[in-house]
Protein backbone atom coordinates (compact mmCIF):
# COMPACT_ATOMS: atom_id res chain seq x y z
CA UNK A 1 0.00 0.00 0.00
CA UNK A 2 1.16 3.56 -0.75
CA UNK A 3 0.47 6.24 1.85
CA UNK A 4 -1.36 9.29 0.56
CA UNK A 5 -2.06 12.80 1.68
CA UNK A 6 -5.24 14.60 0.66
CA UNK A 7 -4.92 18.38 0.39
CA UNK A 8 -7.94 20.57 -0.30
CA UNK A 9 -6.99 23.66 -2.26
CA UNK A 10 -9.49 26.52 -2.47
CA UNK A 11 -9.34 30.10 -3.82
CA UNK A 12 -8.97 31.27 -0.20
CA UNK A 13 -5.89 29.06 0.26
CA UNK A 14 -7.66 26.96 2.91
CA UNK A 15 -5.93 23.60 3.44
CA UNK A 16 -7.76 20.55 4.72
CA UNK A 17 -5.65 17.44 5.28
CA UNK A 18 -7.23 14.01 4.87
CA UNK A 19 -5.15 10.84 5.13
CA UNK A 20 -6.10 7.70 3.29
CA UNK A 21 -4.78 4.71 1.42
CA UNK A 22 -4.57 4.23 -2.32
CA UNK A 23 -4.51 0.61 -3.47
CA UNK A 24 -1.44 -0.45 -5.44
CA UNK A 25 -1.61 -0.89 -9.14
CA UNK A 26 -3.24 -4.01 -10.44
CA UNK A 27 -3.66 -5.16 -13.99
CA UNK A 28 -6.73 -3.84 -15.79
CA UNK A 29 -9.67 -6.20 -15.92
CA UNK A 30 -9.69 -8.17 -19.11
CA UNK A 31 -12.81 -7.65 -21.16
CA UNK A 32 -13.88 -10.38 -23.60
CA UNK A 33 -14.00 -9.65 -27.29
CA UNK A 34 -17.40 -9.56 -28.97
CA UNK A 35 -15.96 -11.36 -31.97
CA UNK A 36 -14.57 -14.09 -29.76
CA UNK A 37 -17.97 -14.56 -28.10
CA UNK A 38 -19.71 -14.59 -31.48
CA UNK A 39 -17.36 -17.20 -32.92
CA UNK A 40 -17.59 -19.31 -29.75
CA UNK A 41 -21.41 -19.22 -29.82
CA UNK A 42 -21.50 -20.02 -33.54
CA UNK A 43 -19.12 -22.95 -33.10
CA UNK A 44 -21.03 -24.26 -30.09
CA UNK A 45 -24.36 -23.97 -31.92
CA UNK A 46 -22.93 -25.77 -34.95
CA UNK A 47 -21.58 -28.61 -32.81
CA UNK A 48 -24.83 -28.90 -30.86
CA UNK A 49 -26.99 -28.93 -34.01
CA UNK A 50 -24.83 -31.56 -35.71
CA UNK A 51 -24.85 -33.80 -32.65
CA UNK A 52 -28.58 -33.33 -32.15
CA UNK A 53 -29.09 -34.45 -35.77
CA UNK A 54 -26.95 -37.55 -35.18
CA UNK A 55 -28.70 -38.53 -31.99
CA UNK A 56 -32.10 -37.81 -33.55
CA UNK A 57 -31.11 -40.21 -36.30
CA UNK A 58 -30.17 -42.78 -33.63
CA UNK A 59 -33.55 -42.43 -31.92
CA UNK A 60 -35.37 -42.72 -35.22
CA UNK A 61 -33.35 -45.83 -36.13
CA UNK A 62 -34.19 -47.43 -32.79
CA UNK A 63 -37.88 -46.63 -33.23
CA UNK A 64 -37.85 -47.97 -36.80
CA UNK A 65 -36.24 -51.26 -35.76
CA UNK A 66 -38.71 -51.63 -32.89
CA UNK A 67 -41.63 -50.95 -35.21
CA UNK A 68 -40.37 -53.49 -37.76
CA UNK A 69 -39.95 -56.16 -35.08
CA UNK A 70 -43.40 -55.37 -33.66
CA UNK A 71 -45.07 -55.68 -37.06
CA UNK A 72 -43.29 -58.96 -37.76
CA UNK A 73 -44.23 -60.48 -34.39
CA UNK A 74 -47.83 -59.32 -34.70
CA UNK A 75 -48.10 -60.83 -38.17
CA UNK A 76 -46.49 -64.11 -37.04
CA UNK A 77 -48.76 -64.35 -33.98
CA UNK A 78 -51.88 -63.65 -36.00
CA UNK A 79 -50.91 -66.14 -38.74
CA UNK A 80 -49.99 -68.87 -36.24
CA UNK A 81 -53.25 -68.35 -34.32
CA UNK A 82 -55.18 -68.77 -37.56
CA UNK A 83 -53.26 -71.94 -38.42
CA UNK A 84 -54.22 -73.71 -35.18
CA UNK A 85 -57.37 -75.86 -35.18
CA UNK A 86 -60.05 -74.51 -32.78
CA UNK A 87 -60.97 -78.12 -31.84
CA UNK A 88 -57.37 -78.83 -30.82
CA UNK A 89 -57.37 -75.62 -28.77
CA UNK A 90 -60.56 -76.74 -26.96
CA UNK A 91 -58.95 -80.09 -26.16
CA UNK A 92 -55.83 -78.40 -24.76
CA UNK A 93 -57.96 -76.09 -22.63
CA UNK A 94 -59.88 -79.13 -21.27
CA UNK A 95 -56.59 -80.91 -20.42
CA UNK A 96 -56.77 -83.51 -23.19
CA UNK A 97 -53.58 -84.52 -24.98
CA UNK A 98 -55.24 -85.82 -28.14
CA UNK A 99 -54.19 -82.91 -30.37
CA UNK A 100 -51.14 -81.87 -28.36
CA UNK A 101 -48.55 -83.21 -30.80
CA UNK A 102 -50.19 -81.50 -33.78
CA UNK A 103 -50.24 -78.20 -31.89
CA UNK A 104 -46.58 -78.57 -30.84
CA UNK A 105 -45.63 -79.30 -34.43
CA UNK A 106 -47.25 -76.08 -35.61
CA UNK A 107 -45.59 -74.09 -32.83
CA UNK A 108 -42.15 -75.51 -33.60
CA UNK A 109 -42.59 -74.79 -37.28
CA UNK A 110 -43.47 -71.17 -36.52
CA UNK A 111 -40.52 -70.82 -34.14
CA UNK A 112 -37.96 -72.21 -36.60
CA UNK A 113 -39.24 -70.42 -39.67
CA UNK A 114 -39.18 -67.02 -37.96
CA UNK A 115 -36.15 -67.53 -35.67
CA UNK A 116 -38.13 -66.97 -32.49
CA UNK A 117 -37.11 -67.62 -28.91
CA UNK A 118 -40.30 -69.38 -27.91
CA UNK A 119 -43.85 -69.98 -29.09
CA UNK A 120 -46.34 -71.03 -26.42
CA UNK A 121 -50.01 -71.22 -25.46
CA UNK A 122 -51.38 -70.03 -22.10
CA UNK A 123 -54.70 -70.54 -20.37
CA UNK A 124 -56.57 -67.96 -18.33
CA UNK A 125 -54.50 -68.80 -15.22
CA UNK A 126 -51.21 -68.11 -17.04
CA UNK A 127 -50.33 -71.83 -17.14
CA UNK A 128 -48.61 -73.38 -20.13
CA UNK A 129 -50.88 -75.48 -22.34
CA UNK A 130 -48.05 -75.96 -24.86
CA UNK A 131 -44.57 -74.56 -25.37
CA UNK A 132 -41.61 -75.14 -27.66
CA UNK A 133 -39.20 -74.88 -24.72
CA UNK A 134 -38.77 -77.27 -21.82
CA UNK A 135 -40.09 -75.47 -18.77
CA UNK A 136 -39.73 -76.87 -15.25
CA UNK A 137 -42.55 -74.63 -14.06
CA UNK A 138 -46.00 -75.04 -15.54
CA UNK A 139 -46.83 -71.35 -14.89
CA UNK A 140 -45.67 -68.65 -17.30
CA UNK A 141 -42.70 -67.06 -15.48
CA UNK A 142 -43.36 -63.62 -16.95
CA UNK A 143 -47.02 -63.59 -16.05
CA UNK A 144 -46.69 -60.69 -13.65
CA UNK A 145 -44.91 -58.59 -16.28
CA UNK A 146 -47.13 -59.40 -19.27
CA UNK A 147 -50.44 -60.06 -17.53
CA UNK A 148 -52.06 -56.79 -18.75
CA UNK A 149 -51.72 -57.87 -22.39
CA UNK A 150 -52.86 -61.42 -21.70
CA UNK A 151 -55.88 -60.35 -19.64
CA UNK A 152 -56.97 -57.82 -22.27
CA UNK A 153 -57.29 -60.69 -24.78
CA UNK A 154 -59.20 -63.01 -22.44
CA UNK A 155 -61.67 -60.31 -21.44
CA UNK A 156 -62.20 -59.05 -24.98
CA UNK A 157 -60.61 -55.66 -24.40
CA UNK A 158 -58.26 -56.25 -27.35
CA UNK A 159 -58.96 -57.82 -30.71
CA UNK A 160 -56.13 -59.33 -32.73
CA UNK A 161 -52.48 -59.46 -31.83
CA UNK A 162 -51.17 -57.26 -29.00
CA UNK A 163 -47.53 -56.49 -28.23
CA UNK A 164 -45.55 -56.01 -25.03
CA UNK A 165 -42.83 -53.39 -24.57
CA UNK A 166 -39.27 -54.64 -24.82
CA UNK A 167 -38.24 -56.23 -21.52
CA UNK A 168 -35.11 -57.82 -20.12
CA UNK A 169 -34.87 -61.42 -19.00
CA UNK A 170 -31.41 -62.22 -17.64
CA UNK A 171 -28.94 -61.02 -20.21
CA UNK A 172 -31.52 -61.06 -23.02
CA UNK A 173 -33.87 -58.37 -24.28
CA UNK A 174 -37.18 -59.84 -25.40
CA UNK A 175 -40.43 -58.77 -27.00
CA UNK A 176 -43.63 -60.82 -27.14
CA UNK A 177 -46.75 -60.68 -29.28
CA UNK A 178 -49.96 -62.29 -27.94
CA UNK A 179 -52.89 -63.38 -30.11
CA UNK A 180 -56.25 -64.79 -28.99
CA UNK A 181 -57.06 -68.45 -29.70
CA UNK A 182 -60.73 -69.19 -30.25
CA UNK A 183 -62.51 -72.46 -29.58
CA UNK A 184 -65.17 -74.01 -31.74
CA UNK A 185 -67.87 -71.90 -30.03
CA UNK A 186 -66.07 -68.66 -30.93
CA UNK A 187 -64.86 -67.74 -27.44
CA UNK A 188 -61.28 -66.99 -26.44
CA UNK A 189 -60.13 -70.11 -24.58
CA UNK A 190 -56.34 -69.55 -24.74
CA UNK A 191 -53.68 -67.08 -25.77
CA UNK A 192 -50.81 -67.69 -28.18
CA UNK A 193 -47.46 -66.08 -27.26
CA UNK A 194 -44.76 -65.40 -29.83
CA UNK A 195 -41.51 -64.37 -28.15
CA UNK A 196 -38.47 -63.01 -30.00
CA UNK A 197 -34.99 -61.95 -28.97
CA UNK A 198 -34.38 -58.24 -29.68
CA UNK A 199 -31.16 -58.84 -31.58
CA UNK A 200 -30.82 -55.35 -33.02
CA UNK A 201 -29.55 -54.03 -29.68
CA UNK A 202 -26.01 -55.07 -30.60
CA UNK A 203 -26.21 -52.97 -33.75
CA UNK A 204 -27.66 -50.08 -31.77
CA UNK A 205 -24.88 -50.31 -29.19
CA UNK A 206 -22.28 -50.17 -31.95
CA UNK A 207 -24.06 -47.22 -33.54
CA UNK A 208 -24.28 -45.44 -30.17
CA UNK A 209 -20.56 -45.97 -29.55
CA UNK A 210 -19.74 -44.60 -33.01
CA UNK A 211 -21.91 -41.57 -32.31
CA UNK A 212 -20.01 -40.93 -29.08
CA UNK A 213 -16.73 -41.01 -30.99
CA UNK A 214 -18.23 -38.69 -33.61
CA UNK A 215 -19.40 -36.30 -30.88
CA UNK A 216 -15.90 -36.14 -29.41
CA UNK A 217 -14.35 -35.59 -32.84
CA UNK A 218 -16.88 -32.85 -33.62
CA UNK A 219 -15.96 -31.06 -30.39
CA UNK A 220 -12.26 -31.20 -31.22
CA UNK A 221 -12.88 -30.22 -34.83
CA UNK A 222 -15.11 -27.34 -33.79
CA UNK A 223 -12.50 -26.02 -31.39
CA UNK A 224 -9.76 -26.27 -34.02
CA UNK A 225 -11.87 -24.53 -36.66
CA UNK A 226 -12.90 -21.86 -34.15
CA UNK A 227 -9.28 -21.18 -33.21
CA UNK A 228 -8.24 -21.00 -36.87
CA UNK A 229 -11.07 -18.57 -37.56
CA UNK A 230 -10.07 -16.42 -34.59
CA UNK A 231 -6.43 -16.34 -35.70
CA UNK A 232 -7.47 -15.35 -39.21
CA UNK A 233 -9.87 -12.73 -37.87
CA UNK A 234 -7.15 -11.34 -35.61
CA UNK A 235 -4.81 -10.92 -38.57
CA UNK A 236 -7.55 -9.17 -40.53
CA UNK A 237 -8.26 -6.89 -37.57
CA UNK A 238 -4.58 -6.01 -37.25
CA UNK A 239 -4.38 -5.20 -40.94
CA UNK A 240 -7.50 -3.02 -40.68
CA UNK A 241 -6.10 -1.30 -37.59
CA UNK A 242 -2.78 -0.58 -39.27
CA UNK A 243 -4.62 0.81 -42.30
CA UNK A 244 -6.77 2.96 -40.04
CA UNK A 245 -3.75 4.20 -38.10
CA UNK A 246 -1.97 5.04 -41.35
CA UNK A 247 -4.94 7.08 -42.51
CA UNK A 248 -5.21 8.67 -39.06
CA UNK A 249 -1.55 9.69 -39.11
CA UNK A 250 -2.00 11.22 -42.53
CA UNK A 251 -4.97 13.29 -41.33
CA UNK A 252 -3.11 14.12 -38.14
CA UNK A 253 -0.10 15.32 -40.11
CA UNK A 254 -2.20 17.65 -42.25
CA UNK A 255 -4.05 18.98 -39.20
CA UNK A 256 -0.91 19.51 -37.12
CA UNK A 257 0.86 21.27 -40.00
CA UNK A 258 -1.95 23.81 -40.27
CA UNK A 259 -2.36 24.27 -36.51
CA UNK A 260 1.40 24.56 -35.87
CA UNK A 261 1.77 27.18 -38.58
CA UNK A 262 -1.07 29.22 -37.09
CA UNK A 263 0.24 28.89 -33.52
CA UNK A 264 3.93 29.60 -33.91
CA UNK A 265 3.67 33.25 -34.91
CA UNK A 266 1.25 34.24 -32.09
CA UNK A 267 3.37 32.34 -29.59
CA UNK A 268 6.49 34.20 -30.60
CA UNK A 269 4.68 37.53 -30.33
CA UNK A 270 3.41 36.63 -26.84
CA UNK A 271 6.90 35.51 -25.82
CA UNK A 272 8.49 38.71 -27.02
CA UNK A 273 5.92 40.78 -25.16
CA UNK A 274 6.49 38.80 -21.97
CA UNK A 275 10.25 39.29 -22.24
CA UNK A 276 9.81 43.05 -22.55
CA UNK A 277 7.52 43.08 -19.51
CA UNK A 278 10.13 41.10 -17.58
CA UNK A 279 12.90 43.56 -18.44
CA UNK A 280 10.78 46.56 -17.47
CA UNK A 281 9.00 45.28 -14.37
CA UNK A 282 10.82 42.05 -13.41
CA UNK A 283 7.40 40.47 -12.70
CA UNK A 284 7.76 36.72 -11.93
CA UNK A 285 4.49 36.05 -13.73
CA UNK A 286 5.99 37.31 -16.99
CA UNK A 287 8.91 34.89 -16.62
CA UNK A 288 6.42 32.13 -16.05
CA UNK A 289 4.65 33.11 -19.29
CA UNK A 290 7.95 32.89 -21.18
CA UNK A 291 8.59 29.44 -19.70
CA UNK A 292 5.16 28.17 -20.71
CA UNK A 293 5.45 29.67 -24.20
CA UNK A 294 8.72 27.78 -24.66
CA UNK A 295 7.02 24.63 -23.47
CA UNK A 296 4.12 25.10 -25.91
CA UNK A 297 6.51 25.86 -28.74
CA UNK A 298 8.42 22.67 -28.00
CA UNK A 299 5.19 20.69 -27.96
CA UNK A 300 4.06 22.13 -31.28
CA UNK A 301 7.48 21.49 -32.78
CA UNK A 302 7.47 17.90 -31.56
CA UNK A 303 4.00 17.24 -32.98
CA UNK A 304 4.97 18.83 -36.25
CA UNK A 305 8.13 16.74 -36.53
CA UNK A 306 6.14 13.59 -35.72
CA UNK A 307 3.43 14.38 -38.24
CA UNK A 308 5.89 15.21 -41.01
CA UNK A 309 8.26 12.30 -40.61
CA UNK A 310 6.43 9.75 -38.46
CA UNK A 311 9.33 10.15 -36.07
CA UNK A 312 9.58 10.67 -32.34
CA UNK A 313 7.41 12.95 -30.25
CA UNK A 314 10.52 13.54 -28.15
CA UNK A 315 12.31 15.33 -30.99
CA UNK A 316 11.90 18.75 -29.38
CA UNK A 317 13.01 17.54 -25.95
CA UNK A 318 16.40 16.53 -24.54
CA UNK A 319 17.23 13.60 -22.30
CA UNK A 320 18.43 14.54 -18.85
CA UNK A 321 18.11 13.60 -15.21
CA UNK A 322 14.55 14.19 -14.03
CA UNK A 323 13.51 14.49 -10.40
CA UNK A 324 10.02 13.04 -10.54
CA UNK A 325 9.04 14.35 -7.10
CA UNK A 326 9.97 17.88 -8.08
CA UNK A 327 8.22 17.41 -11.43
CA UNK A 328 5.00 16.24 -9.74
CA UNK A 329 5.05 19.20 -7.33
CA UNK A 330 5.51 21.56 -10.29
CA UNK A 331 2.61 19.97 -12.15
CA UNK A 332 0.43 20.16 -9.03
CA UNK A 333 1.19 23.87 -8.67
CA UNK A 334 0.38 24.50 -12.31
CA UNK A 335 -2.89 22.57 -12.01
CA UNK A 336 -3.99 24.61 -8.96
CA UNK A 337 -3.22 27.84 -10.79
CA UNK A 338 -5.07 26.67 -13.89
CA UNK A 339 -8.19 25.91 -11.84
CA UNK A 340 -7.79 28.78 -9.37
CA UNK A 341 -11.55 29.19 -9.11
CA UNK A 342 -12.17 25.54 -8.24
CA UNK A 343 -11.81 23.62 -4.99
CA UNK A 344 -9.43 20.71 -5.63
CA UNK A 345 -8.83 17.78 -3.30
CA UNK A 346 -5.30 16.54 -4.00
CA UNK A 347 -4.91 12.78 -3.49
CA UNK A 348 -1.34 11.69 -3.33
CA UNK A 349 1.81 11.64 -1.32
CA UNK A 350 5.42 10.59 -1.71
CA UNK A 351 7.45 9.44 1.27
CA UNK A 352 10.85 9.90 -0.37
CA UNK A 353 12.14 13.43 -1.03
CA UNK A 354 13.61 12.58 -4.42
CA UNK A 355 13.16 9.97 -7.17
CA UNK A 356 15.31 10.54 -10.24
CA UNK A 357 15.46 8.86 -13.65
CA UNK A 358 17.00 9.60 -17.03
CA UNK A 359 14.16 10.94 -19.15
CA UNK A 360 12.57 13.80 -21.02
CA UNK A 361 11.21 16.35 -18.53
CA UNK A 362 9.19 18.52 -20.87
CA UNK A 363 7.45 15.57 -22.54
CA UNK A 364 6.82 13.79 -19.25
CA UNK A 365 5.45 16.98 -17.70
CA UNK A 366 3.12 17.32 -20.65
CA UNK A 367 1.83 13.76 -20.19
CA UNK A 368 1.24 14.11 -16.43
CA UNK A 369 -0.51 17.46 -16.76
CA UNK A 370 -2.74 16.13 -19.53
CA UNK A 371 -3.77 13.16 -17.36
CA UNK A 372 -4.59 15.41 -14.38
CA UNK A 373 -6.61 17.78 -16.54
CA UNK A 374 -8.55 14.76 -17.83
CA UNK A 375 -9.20 13.77 -14.21
CA UNK A 376 -10.45 17.25 -13.30
CA UNK A 377 -12.76 17.32 -16.31
CA UNK A 378 -14.05 13.84 -15.47
CA UNK A 379 -14.97 14.97 -11.94
CA UNK A 380 -16.67 18.10 -13.25
CA UNK A 381 -18.66 16.20 -15.87
CA UNK A 382 -19.78 13.66 -13.25
CA UNK A 383 -20.92 16.50 -10.97
CA UNK A 384 -18.60 15.31 -8.19
CA UNK A 385 -15.99 17.10 -6.07
CA UNK A 386 -12.69 17.46 -7.90
CA UNK A 387 -10.44 14.78 -6.43
CA UNK A 388 -7.24 14.12 -8.36
CA UNK A 389 -3.70 13.21 -7.43
CA UNK A 390 -0.39 11.53 -8.20
CA UNK A 391 1.43 8.61 -6.58
CA UNK A 392 4.98 7.42 -7.15
CA UNK A 393 6.11 3.84 -6.52
CA UNK A 394 9.85 3.21 -6.59
CA UNK A 395 10.89 -0.37 -7.38
CA UNK A 396 14.21 -1.99 -8.21
CA UNK A 397 14.10 -1.67 -12.00
CA UNK A 398 11.31 0.79 -12.69
CA UNK A 399 9.28 3.66 -11.34
CA UNK A 400 5.51 3.64 -11.46
CA UNK A 401 3.59 6.90 -11.62
CA UNK A 402 -0.16 6.73 -10.99
CA UNK A 403 -2.46 9.59 -11.95
CA UNK A 404 -5.82 9.06 -10.27
CA UNK A 405 -9.18 10.74 -10.02
CA UNK A 406 -12.53 10.02 -8.39
CA UNK A 407 -14.61 11.14 -11.36
CA UNK A 408 -17.12 9.32 -13.51
CA UNK A 409 -14.77 6.49 -14.49
CA UNK A 410 -14.69 4.65 -17.80
CA UNK A 411 -16.97 1.80 -18.88
CA UNK A 412 -15.20 -1.49 -19.56
CA UNK A 413 -16.28 -1.46 -23.21
CA UNK A 414 -14.68 1.98 -23.64
CA UNK A 415 -11.33 1.07 -22.05
CA UNK A 416 -10.01 -0.68 -25.14
CA UNK A 417 -10.83 2.36 -27.30
CA UNK A 418 -9.37 5.20 -25.22
CA UNK A 419 -5.97 5.02 -26.92
CA UNK A 420 -7.47 5.16 -30.43
CA UNK A 421 -6.66 8.42 -32.27
CA UNK A 422 -9.57 10.86 -32.45
CA UNK A 423 -11.76 8.68 -30.23
CA UNK A 424 -13.42 10.71 -27.49
CA UNK A 425 -16.64 10.67 -25.47
CA UNK A 426 -16.48 14.40 -24.74
CA UNK A 427 -18.00 17.03 -26.97
CA UNK A 428 -15.01 19.30 -26.51
CA UNK A 429 -12.33 16.60 -26.69
CA UNK A 430 -10.01 16.03 -29.64
CA UNK A 431 -9.38 12.34 -29.00
CA UNK A 432 -5.61 12.85 -29.24
CA UNK A 433 -4.59 13.41 -25.61
CA UNK A 434 -4.35 9.81 -24.40
CA UNK A 435 -3.15 8.58 -27.79
CA UNK A 436 -0.23 11.02 -27.87
CA UNK A 437 0.50 10.58 -24.17
CA UNK A 438 0.82 6.86 -24.60
CA UNK A 439 3.03 7.38 -27.67
CA UNK A 440 5.34 9.60 -25.63
CA UNK A 441 5.55 7.05 -22.79
CA UNK A 442 6.22 4.20 -25.22
CA UNK A 443 9.00 6.22 -26.87
CA UNK A 444 10.49 6.54 -23.39
CA UNK A 445 10.48 2.69 -23.32
CA UNK A 446 7.68 2.79 -20.77
CA UNK A 447 4.15 1.44 -20.54
CA UNK A 448 0.80 3.12 -19.93
CA UNK A 449 -2.33 1.30 -18.76
CA UNK A 450 -5.69 2.38 -17.44
CA UNK A 451 -7.69 0.86 -14.60
CA UNK A 452 -11.17 2.24 -14.02
CA UNK A 453 -14.36 1.54 -12.11
CA UNK A 454 -17.41 3.41 -13.44
CA UNK A 455 -18.71 6.13 -11.10
CA UNK A 456 -15.85 5.46 -8.64
CA UNK A 457 -12.31 6.07 -9.84
CA UNK A 458 -9.81 5.96 -12.68
CA UNK A 459 -6.09 5.23 -12.45
CA UNK A 460 -3.65 5.81 -15.30
CA UNK A 461 -0.50 3.81 -14.56
CA UNK A 462 2.77 4.82 -16.19
CA UNK A 463 5.76 2.52 -15.71
CA UNK A 464 9.17 3.91 -16.69
CA UNK A 465 12.49 2.02 -16.62
CA UNK A 466 15.22 3.45 -14.40
CA UNK A 467 17.87 2.74 -17.00
CA UNK A 468 16.76 3.83 -20.48
CA UNK A 469 17.44 1.47 -23.36
CA UNK A 470 20.07 2.43 -25.87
Amino acid sequence: MVSTLAVVYSPHHRLVVDSGLVPPHTSPVFTGSKKFVTVALFTAMLIVLVNLAWWFYYEKTEQLLDQQLSRRLAAVAQTAATALDPAAIDQLAEGSLDGYLDVIEVLRSVRESDSLSDVFILDEGYSYLATTMLETDSVYFLAELNSPQIDSLFFGEAIGAILTPTYQSGTLFLKTAFAPLYGEEGFVVAVLGVEANVDYFDALNELRQNLRYATGLSLVGGLVLGLLFLLLQRRINRAEQQLFLGQTHAHLGRMVAVVAHELKNPLMIIRGSAERITRKTEMPEAAYVVEEIDRLDGIVTGYLDFARSGGSLLAGDSRQTVDLVELCVSVQKHLFEKYAGEEIIWLGGVETPSISIEGYPRSLRQVILNLLINGVESCREAGKPIEVGLNLIDSEKSITLIALDHGGGIESKELKKVFTPFYTTRQSGSGLGLYLSRKIVMQMNGRMNIKSEPDLMTEVIISLPKEPKA
